[in-house]
């Protein structure tokens, strides 16, 4: 499978459950002592000494029997007690690293990306900041310079993106969170009258690792098994994605699929795949 149970930020699937990779030498170190110690079992078993010296070369047999079996007694509990350690060492790195991206994610609480906006030639600081305030008014709430704190261009150059050129995206600072939140809420990317999307559209700004994730389902979902990659029967299913977007610090990214399911809750590859495998047993990988 193509795609990582591992986010850019690090994150692992889950810890729990953490099953150790196999570890080739100590497993043959293990077989050897083994066995070694059922050999010399053999070999005491079908000894009778006859003379004092072999008597005392079973003794001293035996004694060594007993020591190299305590010996891997503790050697199998070692093995075990680092097993547990490094699951609790992973479940406790997995919950920094989720408390991380939580934490920086909800430091841009205040800041929306708008895509779309034309750039002209001769663009000006205020310009922007003026025609940025015009396009986040909507009828009821209007938005204006003083409610933004920064503006700016992320790139002085286009992207072309299927052959179409895109403006570089502008990113927006809000004074005020309410204010923010009132006008990402007002301002819908797809026009309802004009029954088609927006050329501007206007979105939650996101961290490396969620806008990642973002494109990351976006790829899994439309994934076709002719380009090569092998997810089952998912494409087959039809579940292509209707959208995906970040909610909160809680819900992370929601998922709406075409078919009208919808998935929350979404901080990593993982929390995304178990939801489409729990509701889609069918498309698990493999099957």
């Amino acid at each position: 499978m193509a795609f990582s149970t591992r986010s850019k930020a690090g994150l692992n699937a889950s810890a729990q459950g953490y099953v150790p990779l196999p570890n080739p030498g100590l497993e043959q170190i293990n077989h050897s002592v083994t066995s070694t110690l059922d050999h010399m079992k053999t070999l005491l078993d079908e000894l009778e000494p006859a003379t004092p010296f072999e008597k005392g070369m079973k003794s001293y047999m035996t004694f060594l029997h007993c020591q190299f079996t305590e010996l891997k007694h503790q050697v199998d509990r070692v093995q075990s007690d680092s097993v547990v350690r490094h699951r609790n060492t992973m479940e406790t790195v997995d919950e920094l690293a989720l408390t991380c991206v939580k934490t920086e994610q909800y430091s841009r609480r205040d800041t929306v990306t708008v895509v779309g906006l034309v750039q002209p030639d001769n663009e000006t600081q205020a310009g922007l900041t003026k025609k940025v305030a015009e396009v986040l008014s909507t009828p009821g709430d209007t938005v204006t310079e003083t409610d933004l704190s920064v503006v700016h261009r992320n790139s002085n150059r286009p992207r072309i993106i299927k052959g179409k050129t895109i403006p570089p995206s502008v990113t927006v600072k809000f004074c005020r969170i309410d204010k923010k939140d009132r006008a990402l809420r007002a301002y819908k990317n797809f026009d309802v009258v004009q029954k088609r999307p927006r050329e501007v559209k206007v979105y939650q700004s996101l961290t490396p690792h969620y806008s990642s994730l973002r494109g990351t389902i976006y790829k899994f979902l439309n994934s076709n098994p002719d380009d090569g990659q092998d997810f089952g029967s998912i494409f087959n299913s039809g579940l292509s994605p209707k959208w995906v977007t970040y909610q909160s610090p809680t819900s992370g990214l929601a998922v709406k699929l075409s078919s009208g399911d919808y998935f929350t809750g979404i901080h990593m590859f993982d929390d995304f795949a178990k939801c489409i495998w729990d509701k889609f047993p069918s498309c698990r990988v493999g099957n």
